[in-house]
């Protein structure tokens, strides 16, 4: 028999109405799963993007305000220089600062946009590689950098950026651990209502397998349910990781922080977003595909 296109859809919907509860529940256990996934794949990019600001053993960023007479820049300059605990300043000038801060944001164009309104988002700055790696010397290099002239704020992320690496680590792999979970629960959920949806046709079933129906003829249907289950799941999914990207946004956004840069690239999200999807459709599909191998004997 060949497939017609109104058949599959009528079947589809009439599985999915049966199994409404079932159907339901795998969803939204799709759903909660492809969300803890997508959360630690954005959480680990933005992770990284942080550690690219702190790289080439930069521990302290004196910024510094855009008013700043010559006088004061100098005479922190030369502070600075003189300093026991450091190694090396190096200065970064409006044109350099500017192409920072739009590599660190090239993929978000309404952070551009900003920064070309209010350039006081992107503050001149000194950066400072210690010669000591003690924490307290550290801190007491950046406070006392505070403290000088024409300086808007100072930061250190030496122990923090690791901290917050490793803390991190923990959490990505907790949250794939719960993931990984719920996905065999999802697809335990997707088997069993395919499994119900079949016994609940099994008289139809033998019928149009008498009338020479093919295994394909049948099993497309059922197929498409799964796959229609994994595909709503995990469109509640991107809609949570779309929403955890944006808080990311308004966390990271601050470039006076030292999370600043904490934020996952366009790209990334967005492929973040596709692998969602298509494992929601794997999903689906595998669930489905498993329930018909086993249950498929009439």
């Amino acid at each position: 028999m060949a497939l017609q296109l109104d058949y599959v859809v009528r079947e589809t919907s009439t599985n999915l109405r049966r199994n409404v509860t079932l159907s339901f529940a795998a969803v939204m256990t799709i759903a909660v799963s492809l969300c803890l996934f997508g959360t630690a794949m954005v959480l680990r990019a933005a992770v990284g993007n942080l550690s690219t600001r702190w790289t080439e053993d930069v521990k302290v960023i004196v910024f510094t305000k855009r008013d700043i007479s010559q006088h004061d820049k100098d005479s922190l300059q030369k502070s600075l220089e003189d300093n026991p605990s450091v190694d090396r300043v190096r200065y970064m000038d409006d044109k350099a600062t500017m192409k920072e801060f739009k590599h660190l944001f090239q993929n978000n164009p309404a952070m551009l946009e900003e920064a070309q309104k209010n350039p006081e988002l992107v503050p001149n700055s000194f950066r400072i590689t210690p010669s000591t790696k003690d924490p307290d010397a550290i801190i007491a290099l950046t406070r006392q950098a505070e403290t000088k002239p024409g300086v808007l704020k100072s930061v250190s992320a030496l122990e923090g950026v690791k901290r917050l690496q490793h803390f991190s680590s923990l959490i990505q792999t907790g949250i794939l651990v719960v993931a990984l979970g719920l996905l065999a629960a999802a697809l335990m959920l997707i088997l069993n209502a395919i499994r119900m949806a079949m016994f609940a046709r099994r008289r139809e079933i033998e019928v149009m397998k008498l009338v020479g129906a093919t295994n394909w003829f049948i099993r497309v249907p059922f197929m498409l349910e799964g796959v229609v289950q994994g595909m709503v799941g995990s469109i509640f999914a991107v809609i949570g990781v779309y929403v955890l990207d944006k808080l990311m946004y308004n966390i990271g956004s601050d470039n006076l922080s030292v999370f600043s840069g904490m934020v996952a690239s366009r790209g990334e999200v967005n492929l973040v977003m596709v692998v969602v999807v298509l494992l929601g459709i794997t999903i689906g599909a595998v669930g489905s595909g498993w329930a018909l191998s086993r249950f498929l004997k009439v």
